[in-house]
């Protein structure tokens, strides 16, 4: 079958105005029939005056008080149920010449869950299911494909004769519906129109899911009762739309069971049969409470006490593939703790060959990093490998990665969208091997003691194994070819960028200092700007021997004569292509590759403007930034240079915060050096904004412990704010006054990051950038959003910038707490051994701005935020 386009129309459910007259001849019957018969009738129905409009218009319905009109039929009242729609019926076919009809909630189809086709097991007729399997390790460990009502009857009925307790786990985030078929109850999935063979998915919370399914039997009800006719539309074959679609009997709710009734009934009627629904997404791996509620199944049953015999644990999934792969290898790991992982469980692991991995036992380079930041990480990735090939029967998780990438690899032919459409399923099936990694991890630190702490509570205290399951795609940064046909050249520099106009004087934008400190921000300089930059810092006046460059861009830049030109790709202009998890040397080699391709080039096309079309240069001389601090550098011997690449828009790493604070304590020797300004800290970023402004806080922090904070730092010295939402501009959001709360001395700690934050603001336009204001007026930027990818992006922004903020507060903490001792223990390990356990990352996993209103999903948890963070843009790239 081909694409199938599917139609969409609308048209109004009201009775026409000689529906009316008829209700009203009805009544008159009615009250003359109670008269005759002597009776009493004190609940008569009222029916309403219509209004002007309503009289007018010939398609409105006349209502009553709610009860719907009383039909005399063979001497019987029949009370008619009134269907009411408050949005208009749209109406839909599947494609071009099909049958029209109504389309649930405005937009979705009724399809058959699984065919034969999809059974690939061929276990249908004697398992009752598709795709029905169990593991090849000694556990009773089982999963199939989406079962029919009866079938689910007979499946679990031969379970019970065989063990004593039964675990089923439904792992469907996305609703289905159990239809009335003569002697059984099929099963159908709801469908989009607009990709009618993919299901539809919208939650992933077991109650939300249960509710929805539950919402859509009503509604097909409702719209099978419509003139009475007590039928609905179902679709049995997309690839072969003959006898599309079919109209099947849709009388009442009893004809279209939901989940929870086919499968909780059987747990009320089957004591030894316990049922929990999981909702596991269909790409990416399980959220962690979904884990949290997998595991509490267990430890209600003590699996912990010897005597107890391990449960049957049965996964169901849509056709019994990758989500009943997960939960089959999650159970089978759990029972490996207990009853002891198969014999060829090597007791010493043969270590990763870093040099030359090896794809298809999943040596990537995040599988390294995670391995590296566990304990014991290579029995733990072992385990896994081993128990995941025991549950290969249909899908091997492992390897289906490394099939994927080389499909990736392979397809140079395809087209940008199919490439697109593959780089996401990488990273999808990458994180679902981390995530069955970190999972075997924390059973091995905790089953022994019976899972005192919950899998989401030991995540929040490993919080390098969430770091690290967001950063998947090092695609940019393997890739061979910089500047490929879909990438162009954009100049830096562009007409608005130097608000502080400060090219007049040092022929660069945005320069400035931060008052007090010998700390400097600025855009991206070209050869004569840091020039004239290094020059001004070491004159007389300022009195700076020594000048410290530090280039906090993560994208790759060039100067050619003068100026300095980015690599942006065709489809999105708007930012430069970020290199994600390249270190500065990795980002100067590829620049290095980036010059000489340009000089190879000679004639190339740039963009001076993005609003103006590309012109054609020849270049005269080629530098990259580190070219340039050379070239610098043979006037100036004072004159270093480093290169730290930090993520836009976003708030630094612990990490980061590390790296920036081991640079400034290598240039002091003594505390008395501190109180000099023989320094000068220039950073730089491309605009010289966002980046720069966040280095800035945090060496102004760091100075400022050492040299003690100025004047407003102190309760009662801080300036008045008389202006609209002060309270949020000041940055007291609900979120931020609990992290207050929880930090020792946190309102001075909060305090003092303010002050930091307005005497960098104080040196800069109002029209530059703040970064604690600049959290509420993305926010509120929000409801004049034009489009929903609009929306999303300013919603991710303003979490972002909150986040930032919420870690400056924290870095300041940090340097309170750990100040007697000079700072030894480092950020990133005060974070893990004290923020963590007070429930720092707990905190971060529930961001949002409860100010104003209940708070979405969306971007909450620093996986959502850090892995929108981490989408970066590739030519062809390798993946790993």
């Amino acid at each position: 079958m081909g694409c199938i386009c599917t139609r969409i129309s609308q048209t109004n459910n009201k009775r026409s105005a000689e529906d009316s007259d008829l209700i009203l001849l009805v009544l008159s019957v009615r009250q003359g029939l109670t008269e005759y018969l002597g009776m009493e009738e004190t609940d008569k129905p009222v029916l309403e005056p219509a209004t002007t409009e309503e009289s007018t218009d010939k398609r409105c319905m006349v209502r009553t008080n709610q009860v719907a009109p009383i039909i005399i039929k063979n001497c019987r009242e029949e009370y008619q149920t009134l269907v009411e729609f408050k949005e208009p019926i749209v109406m839909g076919c599947i494609a071009d010449h099909f049958l029209e009809h109504p389309l649930i909630k405005g937009k979705y189809f009724v399809v058959k869950d699984t065919l034969a086709k999809d059974d690939v097991l061929q276990t249908i007729k004697k398992h009752h299911a598709p795709n029905f399997w169990r593991t090849k390790a000694d556990f009773p460990v089982f999963a199939c494909g989406q079962p029919t009502a009866n079938g689910t009857v007979a499946l679990f009925d031969s379970f019970l004769d065989r063990f004593k307790d039964v675990f089923v786990f439904n792992l469907r985030e996305d609703p289905v519906l159990f239809l009335n078929c003569e002697d059984d109850f099929e099963t159908y999935s709801i469908r989009h129109h607009n990709n009618v063979f993919e299901t539809v998915f919208n939650t992933r919370d077991a109650k939300d899911a249960n509710e929805m399914e539950a919402r859509i039997r009503q509604d097909i009800v409702d719209l099978a009762s419509i003139g009475d006719i007590k039928r609905f539309y179902f679709y049995d074959d997309l690839d072969n739309l003959h006898d599309e679609p079919h109209i099947k009997p849709v009388r009442h709710e009893d004809d279209l069971l939901v989940a929870e009734e086919v499968y909780s009934r059987q747990a009320f009627l089957k004591p030894s049969l316990t049922y929990q629904r999981l909702c596991f997404p269909v790409n990416g791996c399980p959220d962690e409470n979904a884990v949290d509620c997998f595991l509490t199944k267990f430890k209600e049953l003590d699996i912990f006490d010897t005597h107890i015999q391990c449960p049957a644990i049965l996964s169901i999934c849509q056709t019994g593939k990758e989500r009943a792969t997960v939960g089959m290898v999650m159970g089978c790991l759990l029972l490996a703790c207990k009853q002891g992982f198969p014999s060829e469980i090597s007791h010493h692991p043969h270590p990763i060959n870093t040099e030359h991995p090896n794809f298809e036992q999943g040596e990537f380079q995040a599988t390294q990093a995670l391995v590296k930041a566990l304990k014991g990480g290579l029995k733990i990735k072992q385990q896994v490998d081993i128990i995941i090939d025991k549950c290969s029967e249909m899908i091997n998780l492992r390897t289906i990665i490394s099939d994927t990438v080389k499909e990736l690899h392979s397809a140079t032919d395809r087209s940008a969208s199919s490439r697109e459409e593959l780089r996401p399923k990488c990273c999808d099936y990458l994180e679902r091997y981390l995530f069955l990694i970190s999972y075997n991890a924390y059973l091995q630190d905790q089953f022994r003691r019976k899972l005192p702490i919950t899998y989401s509570r030991w995540v929040h205290l490993h919080p390098e194994v969430t770091r690290i399951s967001c950063a998947l795609d090092f695609s940019e940064k393997a890739c061979p070819l910089v500047l490929a046909p879909d990438r162009s050249l954009v100049a830096d520099n562009y007409v608005g960028l130097d608000v502080l106009s400060s090219q007049m004087d040092v022929r660069v934008s945005n320069f400035r200092r931060l008052q007090g400190l010998p700390i400097f921000g600025m855009a991206q300089p070209a050869r004569n700007g840091l020039s004239r930059v290094v020059s001004h810092l070491m004159v007389k006046k300022l009195g700076h021997s020594q000048v410290i460059l530090i280039n906090l861009r993560n994208d790759l830049t060039v100067e050619c004569d003068d100026d300095t030109y980015c690599v942006h790709h065709t489809k999105h202009m708007e930012e430069p292509v970020l290199i994600g998890g390249a270190s500065g040397k990795e980002l100067e080699e590829k620049e290095e590759l980036l010059k000489k391709e340009i000089k190879r080039i000679k004639t190339i096309e740039v963009y001076q403007e993005l609003e103006h079309p590309a012109v054609s240069k020849t270049f005269s001389s080629v530098l990259t930034p580190y070219d340039l601090w050379e070239h610098q550098r043979l006037q100036t011997l004072d004159l270093y240079y480093h290169r730290m690449p930090f993520q836009c828009d976003s708030s630094l790493e612990e990490k980061e915060f590390d790296d920036l604070q081991q640079l400034l304590f290598s240039y002091y020797k003594s505390d008395s050096d501190w109180q000099k300004d023989n320094l000068a800290f220039v950073f730089h970023c491309r605009t010289g904004k966002s980046r720069t402004s966040q280095a800035m806080a945090v060496a102004a922090l760091i100075f400022f412990h050492i040299r003690d904070f100025p004047y407003g730092s102190k309760p009662g010295e801080p300036e008045r704010v008389s202006c609209p939402n002060a309270q949020y501009t000041k940055g007291e959001y609900i979120i931020v006054q609990k992290l207050v709360r929880l930090l020792p001395e946190g309102q001075q700690v909060k305090r003092e990051v303010d002050l930091v934050l307005d005497i960098l603001f104080e040196t800069m336009s109002t029209t530059l950038f703040h970064l604690r204001e600049v959290i509420f007026v993305t926010y509120n930027k929000i409801k004049n959003a034009t489009s929903d990818k609009q929306k999303d992006m300013l919603q991710r922004l303003s979490m972002e910038y909150l986040e930032r903020y919420i870690y400056l507060i924290l870095y300041n903490s940090y340097l309170h707490c750990e100040k007697e001792s000079g700072w030894e223990r480092s950020f990133s390990q005060w974070m893990k051994q004290v923020a963590a356990p007070a429930g720092v990352y707990e905190l971060l996993d529930s961001l949002g701005f409860y100010d104003f209103g209940p708070v979405s999903n969306a971007f909450m948890t620093r996986k959502e935020r850090w892995k929108a963070r981490q989408t970066v843009l590739s030519c062809g790239g390798n993946f790993i």
